[in-house]
């Protein structure tokens, strides 16, 4: 199955990355890519794996204790939507989630 990067989901995932490289160091965000790419792979082959998010369309899959990919889950693709770091404000995410 293919996947597709909105541009929301890429900004997201560019300032998830700076901010885990500026706190941290290029080894950590590196790594936190790598883990990203295991998880996307492994929704690949199973597509459901992710939970829905409360009652909307999106699934949401852990990457990180700190850190959720969003996508939605279409016949013969994955949209990648948001990658969200769990400890911002629930109500932002629903605003975000809305905005697609």
């Amino acid at each position: 199955m293919r996947t597709v990067w909105t541009p929301l989901g890429l900004k997201s995932l560019g300032k998830t990355t700076n901010f885990i490289e500026e706190q941290w160091n290029k080894d950590v965000a590196d790594n936190f890519l790598d883990r990203l790419d295991e998880r996307i792979e492994q929704l690949k082959r199973n597509p459901k794996i992710g939970p829905t998010y409360e009652q909307t369309e999106f699934r949401q899959l852990l990457i990180h204790p700190h850190v959720t990919l969003y996508y939605e889950l279409k016949t013969d693709h994955l949209i990648l939507t948001l990658v969200w770091a769990n400890k911002q404000d629930p109500d932002e995410l629903r605003k975000e989630l809305k905005r697609v």
